[in-house]
């Protein structure tokens, strides 16, 4: 895929403290959790650089101690950080494969060519990845499973993306 959304992704998100001596607990975005840790150094949106280590899991999140941190006040503080990795660190997607990220900001179109929404966000709530979609110019969203039979074709050059809806889903 030669068009890019962002020259960064966002591999994961830090959920919080875990313990006393300064790990965190991460929510991983990467296809195997675990392998955030195998990119090397990450940074937050500000530029700080994060070498994380991964210690285990617990309660569906990875424990991770981060060079440097040594007390749970440290881990406190970084709730909610997002952690990015620049793109050109990451392989190239192969055909039918997309980082989230370039999904955002796609426009969302019937098979009949009626355009629907604007991709607003991508989730995967554990039974694989959904699509969320902003209706028109309203705030109103829809959500839509992300596989072959509702997502049909997806064009970068030209910034869309043709959806099935299944039946009774707009209702």
């Amino acid at each position: 895929m030669d068009v890019f959304v962002s020259e960064e992704l966002c591999l994961g998100v830090i959920i919080g403290p875990h313990g006393i001596k300064g790990a965190v607990r991460v929510k991983s975005f990467t296809e195997i959790p675990e392998s955030i840790a195998d990119y090397g150094t990450l940074h937050d949106k500000n530029g700080q650089s994060f070498d994380l280590r991964l210690d285990g899991q617990s309660k569906g999140f990875l424990i991770a101690s981060i060079k440097g941190m040594t007390t749970r006040n440290q881990a406190e503080v970084l709730k909610g950080t997002e952690l990015f990795i620049k793109r050109k660190l990451l392989p190239n997607t192969d055909d039918g494969e997309y980082y989230h990220a370039d999904l955002l900001g796609l426009n969302v179109y019937e098979p009949d060519g009626k355009k629907m929404g604007v991709v607003k966000a991508m989730h995967n709530f554990g039974a694989g990845d959904i699509v969320e979609v902003a209706i028109g110019e309203t705030e109103k969203t829809v959500l839509i499973p992300f596989n072959n039979n509702t997502v049909t074709d997806i064009d970068f050059v030209k910034q869309k993306m043709i959806v099935e809806i299944p039946l009774g889903l707009l209702d």
